[in-house]
């Protein structure tokens, strides 16, 4: 009887094991983006409704990637990279929000000083074909 083949730890996950963390402060975009990623084959999504929501779940799990907000009442997006960067985050992370392409671009700015694996930034509303794009980064 041979012994079932156990993946090195460092090797990619498979998109059905991935934890992923999505942060946004409308109800309405959490859902849409959660069940994009579940598209995807995606099935630990933990939703937050504010970057303080965020950090207590940061803190208490390991996420392999974060779809954030940036604007959002109390901890904004920029704060909450700050914080999750405070705290050793090492997975990747996809900046989500409606505002302009220069704050996107800060934002980008931002995270990459931060030392993020930073998959790319998204416009909202999330497109199917965008995200799948930016996913696809993750090697799994």
């Amino acid at each position: 009887m041979q012994k079932p083949v156990t993946p090195p730890r460092n090797s990619p996950k498979t998109r059905d094991a991935l934890r992923v963390l999505v942060v946004d402060d409308d109800p309405l975009q959490l859902e849409i983006n959660a069940d994009l990623l579940r598209s995807f084959g995606i099935v630990d999504i933990t939703t937050a409704t504010s970057g303080d929501l965020a950090l207590k779940a940061v803190g208490r799990s390991a996420f392999d990637l974060m779809l954030s907000d940036l604007h959002m009442p109390g901890m904004d997006g920029f704060q909450f990279m700050e914080a999750v960067a405070r705290n050793g985050f090492s997975g990747a992370l996809i900046i989500v929000s409606g505002q302009s392409s220069d704050v996107m671009h800060s934002a980008s700015l931002v995270a990459q000083l931060r030392r993020f694996k930073l998959l790319g930034t998204l416009g909202k509303p999330v497109q199917r074909s965008n995200l799948s794009e930016l996913l696809a980064k993750l090697s799994v």
